[in-house]
């Protein structure tokens, strides 16, 4: 159920370490690239191998236990493992050429909808006046950040699960330019085609004290 490009994978982890305390002789994968597409897992598993636990793959007839088995499979991992370079180059350069588009390739934040991929965010007629009620609120200075995400909270603001909003996620969305139309990511700044629900100036005053 997880990707095996990346580390940490609790089944995963659960396993070698049954493997390791010989609680099973040995493991049959699907494929190379189901088990691990990361280095540093399969290091793990060829620790395995040495120690003398059997590996198997379905679909792939390599003898673990002869040199040129293991050395077909370390070539199978590179592969898999530069697919997911891969993949993830092509990832992020889809996500910029969004963003250069003008719209948000994320999940919309409070106050948005999502409308599928590739469209603009639009705004949601029901937290989207409460989000901008919190932010005039705030430039006020008769708020902190916990007595506005109570007032919110009576003023019916929910999360998109319908959940209430807590003082961390308050926080972020004060702190979130895209409000004012703009979409800020890793210090780049685009500007977005949705519209916006406050002005600059009104961002820049609660911005000030915040800080």
């Amino acid at each position: 159920q997880e990707t095996a490009a990346k580390q940490g994978r609790p089944l995963f982890t659960k396993m070698m370490r049954q493997l390791k305390d010989q609680k099973a002789n040995g493991v049959i994968f699907h494929k190379i690239d189901r088990g691990t597409r990361n280095y540093r897992d399969w290091a793990s598993i060829d620790e395995l191998i040495a120690s003398g636990s059997e590996l198997h793959f379905a679909h792939e007839s390599l003898d673990m236990n002869t040199r040129a088995g293991r050395l077909t499979a370390d070539m199978l991992v590179a592969l898999a493992t530069d697919y997911i370079r891969n993949l993830r180059e092509e990832a992020i350069k889809g996500l910029y050429g969004r963003l250069k588009q003008g719209l948000y390739p994320f999940y919309a934040p409070i106050g948005y909808l999502n409308n599928g991929g590739g469209q603009i965010k639009t705004i949601d007629k029901i937290s989207a006046p409460l989000i901008k009620k919190a932010f005039e609120l705030y430039a006020s200075g008769k708020y902190n950040l916990e007595t506005l995400t109570d007032t919110m909270e009576k003023f019916g603001l929910r999360n998109s699960k319908g959940n209430i909003i807590h003082l961390t996620a308050m926080a972020s969305i004060l702190h979130n330019p895209f409000y004012t139309g703009v979409m800020k990511i890793k210090g780049k700044t685009y500007q977005g085609k949705h519209e916006p629900l406050i002005s600059p100036k009104l961002f820049i005053e609660v911005q000030n004290i915040l800080k």
